[in-house]
């Protein structure tokens, strides 16, 4: 039927009006609480969500309304598996949307512990016969809980109906096997693991038109030197803007609020960028240095319809650059590519000299994404002298593609004339080059190799931390066969494999070994592993790098995780590892398109950690441990003449501690996340080189250190330091050497233990630069002495250049080196029950008496007569009538029959 003119010229300014009155407007489309039962709804379903049907998604799995778990309200939207996966759809044509229009769905779940199965939420747009726009398809990450009393967890997703045919939304809600969600290069022949129980409860879903809201800032990695002025750029995308507000959160890496600011958009200010369009900056305070997160929450007459979140660090400094040193280097291997253009301006704060790029992944070839955009990041790499590394992680869909299919002809092939299938190949792509055609693959690897070799002399097959060249049959086959393809283009190819610590590396040895050392390794165990890989027949020669993995922040803490970072490259550099790789602490993710407009940027805490490593140890040389006092760790580092100290107190006693260190002029402190402070000393303890600060288990760099004695006090030891636990005079022989460049003389006083005999107590020395004193001395020590630690205080009196005194602790272990013992007390009523376990570590057996006094009671032994070689045995004591008392303690021991060896502990009774 026609319209009348005056109708439709009413209609068009009724229209005007609701446009230039927002506040009119409901944002929110639709909400979904899944409390239908006073809506009359009596099915087990939900009104008008549908269950989709499909390979692997069997009939027999259900989803159903529950009242056994609700984030509000009574009722939730709860999935149940029984192997296979389950999605529900939301019907078309029921949420109409607008063009140019823009919308947020979101949905809390809660799921049980699973392994293999994710929840999941989506959203895209149907033209008027409901046919999806794939373009507009938007998933949610996948999501599990990792406890059973996990919070809810919200999934969001935001869709844009920019298409003409954009006619309505559709919503699924879905509890999914890998199959849906997982990477699968193998195509068909993929195997996913499944989990066959499961539940997943949904609820409090809303669907909101929201105006599109970005946040980012005008620094390279949201990265802000110190005196940088902090700035948010805002974004606003909307058919309208007037009934928008806006609150601003800021959090530190602790989650504490530190600023906060709220009120409504002002749009008068703003620049516009087109229709619908306008830019608009925010200002921050002045913030301390350390990682925030920025989170801005824009809401509709109290509603919220939009969170943006954004990650930036604050330095400590104004230094645009670091000088690179090639002993460090990050993995980018999962970074995407449209984030790589980022790299030459964030290297250069962090001073790594050596990155690795995913040239070839399951995600496509570098070479055909964009050749041209790699050179100039390999251009601007090399003006930084950052060695990048080309690492082919997996290989990229076209060519797995092309040799799965010809690996299907094969088999059909076989099938035609009868014979029987082969065995299924492994779970790896990489294992169809063994049988492929050359010309399947070695033309691109070919064309990636000559394209780059002037830029890229380093190269990797494989992901670090992967286990596949050891547990995979055939894969040093793989290795062999594209080792061979580099060597015909390029001379002595740098081809890495990578290893994981744990397996001894056997058979014939690659060109390059990347050995992944992962966070169950403790720190000081790490220079074991790069002494096993020296000790190989590669030898000294042999090119190896190690890649350090940190500890999982959700799982140990954040102090934990940055403690263990710090302390896994300062024992990797005292080990003397010339290559020393760790995940790069900044994240990226990009839309599905690539466009690098539209990448966030994530920078990570542990960006500043490692950057204040590299500033400071950065082309150091390691001079060795120095005694400082008991508990503490103390790494003595030189650069050009700087003596640099790292230190921590492994005992985990933190507080005021007076550490006897020899300062420089200007000494200074500086801490993990790079604040530097002065070290001030009153005259009188700086004269006798103590210097009183708080240390704890969170490592310390102290700069400015006097090298010469420091490196004196790192040369001095005890030759043997187990002293065994036998009466009788041990003789043991006390060295150092003169690091200055001038002669020195002084006196050392040696201070023993209670009840210990040092002779002789003080020893004079004279040495001329480069000599070393070594001078015996004998011990002796009470017949009842306890096996343990015992510390001998080395004090020093030294003249060189000006006169400096000082105290070293030097520890002894005294103890017996083929007889162990552990020992446990325990109450039992009024009776003391003791169990002492015995072993013989010798080469031949041995006989004791083992004995446990108790104050008050009588003296009670036992025998231990021919306990054989690697053997041991256990001795119980039982004590009546005990007068107990806190703290009561029981000795216990044991004594050689025939001879004066002798093993004392003492045991606090529980």
């Amino acid at each position: 039927m026609r319209r009348p003119l005056p109708f439709i010229l009413a209609l068009i300014a009724l229209s005007s009006i609701c446009r230039a009155q927002p506040a009119e407007v409901n944002r929110i489309l639709r909400t979904f609480d899944f409390e239908e039962r006073r809506l009359g709804n009596a099915e087990d379903l939900p009104m008008n969500w549908n269950k989709a049907d499909g390979h692997g998604l069997p009939h027999y799995v259900n989803g159903r309304l529950a009242t056994d778990r609700a984030r509000s309200g009574k009722y939730s939207f709860r999935f149940d598996l029984n192997g296979g996966s389950l999605i529900y759809r939301y019907d078309p044509g029921r949420i109409r949307v607008q063009q140019g229009a823009h919308y947020l769905v979101e949905a809390y779940v809660q799921t049980t512990r699973l392994t293999n199965a994710r929840a999941r939420l989506t959203a895209y747009l149907v033209d008027l016969d409901g046919n999806a726009i794939r373009s507009t398809i938007q998933q949610s990450e996948p999501y599990a809980a990792r406890a059973e009393d996990d919070p809810w967890h919200k999934l969001s997703v935001e869709v844009s109906a920019d298409s003409p045919k954009a006619a309505s939304l559709v919503i699924e809600l879905g509890l999914l096997q890998p199959q849906f969600y997982a990477a699968n290069t193998l195509g068909k022949r993929t195997l996913f693991t499944q989990d066959v129980r499961g539940s997943a409860w949904f609820d409090d879903v809303r669907v909101s038109q929201v105006p599109r809201v970005r946040i980012s800032t005008d620094r390279p990695g949201n990265i802000f030197r110190r005196e940088d002025p902090l700035r948010l750029q805002v974004l606003v995308s909307d058919r309208f803007t007037d009934d928008l507000a806006a609150r601003l959160l800021v959090r530190d890496a602790e989650s504490r609020l530190v600023y906060q600011h709220s009120g409504a958009l002002d749009i008068s200010t703003a620049q516009s960028l087109g229709t619908g369009r306008k830019r608009l900056w925010v200002v921050l305070p002045d913030l301390p240095p350390g990682w925030y997160e920025v989170e801005l929450i824009v809401s509709s007459r109290g509603q919220s319809v939009g969170d943006q979140r954004l990650d930036l660090i604050v330095l400590a400094d104004n230094a645009t650059a670091i000088a690179p040193d090639d002993r460090f280097g990050v993995v980018a291997t999962d970074l995407p590519f449209a984030a790589w253009g980022e790299l030459p301006d964030i290297l250069p704060m962090l001073g790594a000299g050596r990155l690795k790029l995913a040239v070839w992944s399951g995600t496509g070839d570098v070479q055909q994404i964009d050749a041209a955009a790699f050179d100039q990041v390999l251009v601007r790499l090399q003006e930084m002298h950052v060695m990048p590394t080309g690492c082919l992680v997996d290989l990229p869909p076209a060519i797995a593609e092309k040799l799965l299919a010809r690996q299907r002809l094969v088999e059909a092939s076989r099938a035609f004339t009868g014979a029987p299938p082969r065995s299924p190949a492994p779970d790896s792509a990489w294992h169809h080059l063994l049988k492929a055609s050359p010309e399947d693959w070695e033309p691109q690897l070919a064309q990636l190799i000559a394209r780059h070799a002037n830029h890229l002399q380093r190269w990797q097959l494989g992901a670090d931390g992967t286990d596949a060249f050891v547990t995979q049959p055939g894969m040093r086959e793989v290795y062999d066969k594209v080792y061979q393809q580099f060597a015909a283009l390029v001379n002595k190819p740098d081809l890495a494999m990578p290893w994981p610590a744990w397996y001894e590396l056997d058979g014939r040895l690659p060109a390059a070994v990347a050995l992944s050392i992962p966070s169950s390794i403790l720190p000081s165990q790490i220079p074991l592993y790069i002494q096993d890989v020296r000790g190989s027949d590669a030898k000294d020669a042999h090119q190896f790098s190690i890649t350090l993995q940190p500890l999982e922040r959700r799982k140990y803490g954040r102090e934990a995780q940055i403690r263990d970072f710090a302390q896994r490259i300062v024992y990797a550099l005292a080990a003397d590892a010339r290559r020393i790789d760790v995940p790069l602490p900044f994240a990226a993710t990009a839309d599905e398109d690539g466009d690098a407009r539209d990448v966030a940027e994530r920078p990570q805490e542990l960006f500043m950690i490692l950057r204040t490593l590299v500033a400071t140890l950065g082309g150091a040389a390691f001079k060795g441990k120095v005694p400082i006092a008991e508990g503490v760790e103390a790494f003595l580092f030189e650069r050009q003449g700087q003596g640099i100290i790292v230190l921590w107190d492994r005992g985990n006693t933190p507080g005021p501690k007076q550490l006897p260190l020899n300062l420089g002029d200007r000494p200074m402190r500086v801490d993990l996340w790079g604040n530097v402070t002065p070290v001030l000393n009153p005259a009188d303890r700086k004269a006798a080189g103590n210097t009183q600060f708080t240390i704890g288990p969170m490592p310390v760099i102290l700069l400015d250190i006097d090298a010469e004695l420091a490196l004196l006090r790192a040369s001095i030891n005890i030759d043997r330091p187990l002293v065994e636990s036998s009466f009788q005079v041990h003789t043991r022989r006390l060295r150092f050497g003169n690091p200055f460049k001038t002669a020195i003389s002084g006196t050392v006083r040696l201070k023993a233990p209670a009840g210990w005999t040092l002779n002789p107590p003080t020893h004079s020395f004279s040495l001329n630069p480069g000599e070393t004193y070594d001078g015996e001395i004998t011990i002796e020590f009470p017949y009842n002495s306890y096996a343990g630690p015992k510390t001998i205080e080395a004090q020093f009196a030294v003249q060189a250049d000006k006169a400096s005194t000082f105290d070293v602790p030097l520890t002894l272990q005294l103890g017996l080196s083929d007889v162990g013992m552990q020992t446990l007390a325990l109450r039992d009523g009024n009776d003391v029950m003791v169990q002492q376990t015995i072993q013989n570590y010798g080469d031949r057996p041995i006989d004791y008496g083992a004995f446990a006094i108790l104050p008050g009671q009588a003296r009670q032994e036992r025998l231990v007569t021919n306990l054989g070689a690697g053997r041991s045995t256990i001795k119980r004591y039982r004590f009546t009538n005990v007068k107990l008392t806190k703290g009561l303690k029981i000795r216990v021991g044991v004594k050689e029959i025939s001879g004066s060896r002798i093993l004392n502990d003492e045991v606090e009774i529980q």
